[in-house]
């Protein structure tokens, strides 16, 4: 199973600093632009409700599966992008359930040309402190999960749901 992360749309306000965070942290400078302004993950609104929306890190990930080139994979932590493999088809954010995909093409070098970047979310593979938008939320609307973690919480509701039965009586 892949880490990935969830969002509580209860304590989400709609505030987008896990986009900022996202930008910044993939743009590798403070000073984002609207050239380098891309983050992994889009909050969206519907009607009083606003929840952030990113990959899911899919174990049989439809978005693999439709590439026709091979620019996502199964990686160790979750889907990796191979943005130099990308052709632009645009296949993977069809096939994505979720919409948690963006292609997008930015200036490359100094000679402005022109590369592809499969926006999604890596859970900030580059960063040695996790996901950006988890460690900024305010309103901790977000959670990194791990497989540990949810080994950890099925045992303690399986504990529980064993207290229960024993404290019902037979007839």
């Amino acid at each position: 199973m892949n880490n990935f992360i969830v969002a509580t749309a209860e304590r989400c306000i709609g505030c987008h600093t896990c986009e900022v965070a996202c930008a910044v942290i993939h743009a590798g400078t403070i000073a984002v632009s609207d050239a380098d302004y891309f983050p992994r993950l889009r909050v969206i609104r519907e009607g009083a409700v606003s929840a952030p929306v990113m990959c899911r890190q899919c174990e049989r990930a439809p978005c693999i599966a439709a590439c026709p080139v091979d620019a996502l994979r199964q990686g160790e932590n979750g889907i990796e992008a191979l943005n130099a493999r990308c052709i632009d088809c645009k296949s993977c954010m069809v096939a994505c359930p979720f919409g948690a995909i963006e292609i997008v093409r930015r200036v490359a070098d100094a000679e402005k040309r022109e590369a592809r970047l499969i926006a999604k979310c890596d859970l900030c593979a580059a960063s040695d402190d996790g996901p950006a938008c988890v460690r900024v939320c305010p309103t901790e609307a977000l959670a990194l999960v791990t497989p540990a973690a949810l080994d950890a919480q099925q045992r303690k509701r399986q504990q529980q749901v064993a207290q229960k039965m024993a404290g019902v009586s037979t007839l």
